[in-house]
């Protein structure tokens, strides 16, 4: 029992710190990484990561950080694959403190230093004299990044009748239905793209011009759960040998009025980070259902 307790106890540790990184450095892959080094040190593991990460010195922006709205979503996309993107990070790697994609983008727009102040004192609740004893900000650098910290509207609360038609629609390649579920002010972006687009007929406009699924069955969703968001894993449909093959990471954020929010990652390394394979042969069990999903079978026929 000890044992089993200690291992309990070490993995919400490894949570904790990963969290922490991943919202310093907007990357999972690098915050594990860190998080790895600092967990070697018998030092205070958070002062050491903060230090690490602040090392590196990265910004890790989303496509709204970077330009205007698009208003042409029928035309040419524009893209910057050398950008280091911000990255969705898996539920089950977080630590239950506020993560959303919506906070943690806002966290990159922020100073590094300004940043890790920020985490520190309000995230992780360190005093202000504590901050500045681990990384040297200043209390009055600590008030500049409350006041020029702006995460918008963040996600309210999971809607899972909502995500099971908006699944649907996509599967059906039911452009208007899918089209519906936004809000007039909603935002679609999709790194590395750095075209974005604001307004649910925007959004139904790009769909309809630049996603290659051309019919109902061409793409299979996959529920997910990031940043405390739901979301979705994208499958599409391989003409050359009729399977699905993973496309892109979806996740949303809800508010009571619909979808104000969908940000489509196709970086395909991220489904490994997910756990979802490359190649779709059967679907997990949703968390948003008792159950499997039913479309199982149909997926099944395509392999």
């Amino acid at each position: 029992m000890a044992d089993r307790l200690d291992e309990v106890s070490a993995h919400a540790v490894r949570r904790g710190l990963v969290s922490h990184c991943y919202r310093m450095l907007g990357s999972i892959t690098e915050a594990q990484q860190v998080a790895t080094l600092s967990l070697q040190s018998s030092d205070d593991l958070y002062a050491i990561a903060t230090r690490q990460c602040l090392d590196q010195d990265v910004w890790r922006p989303l496509p709204t950080s970077m330009a205007a709205a698009s208003d042409d979503p029928e035309g040419r996309l524009q893209q910057s694959p050398e950008v280091l993107w911000l990255e969705p990070i898996p539920d089950d790697l977080t630590d239950g403190r506020p993560i959303g994609l919506d906070i943690v983008a806002a966290l990159q727009r922020l100073p590094a230093r300004h940043r890790a102040a920020l985490i520190l004192a309000d995230i992780e609740g360190w005093t202000p004299a504590r901050v500045t004893d681990a990384i040297g900000v200043s209390a009055a650098d600590l008030d500049e990044a409350r006041l020029h910290f702006d995460p918008g509207q963040s996600h309210v609360a999971d809607d899972a009748a909502l995500l099971d038609r908006y699944r649907a629609a996509f599967e059906l390649y039911d452009v208007p239905t899918i089209t519906g579920f936004f809000t007039d002010d909603a935002i679609w972006e999709m790194p590395p793209f750095t075209s974005w687009f604001r307004g649910a007929r925007n959004i139904g406009r790009l769909i309809a011009t630049h996603c290659p699924a051309k019919e109902a069955g061409d793409q299979v969703l996959v529920p997910i759960k990031a940043n405390g968001q739901p979301g979705f894993a994208v499958y599409m449909r391989d003409p050359a040998d009729n399977v699905h093959r993973a496309f892109q990471l979806q996740v949303l954020t809800l508010t009571a009025t619909g979808i104000i929010h969908a940000i489509a990652f196709f970086d395909l390394t991220l489904f490994e980070t997910f756990n979802l394979p490359d190649l779709l042969t059967t679907l997990p069990k949703s968390p948003y259902e008792a159950q499997p999903s039913l479309h199982v079978t149909r997926a099944d026929k395509h392999d």
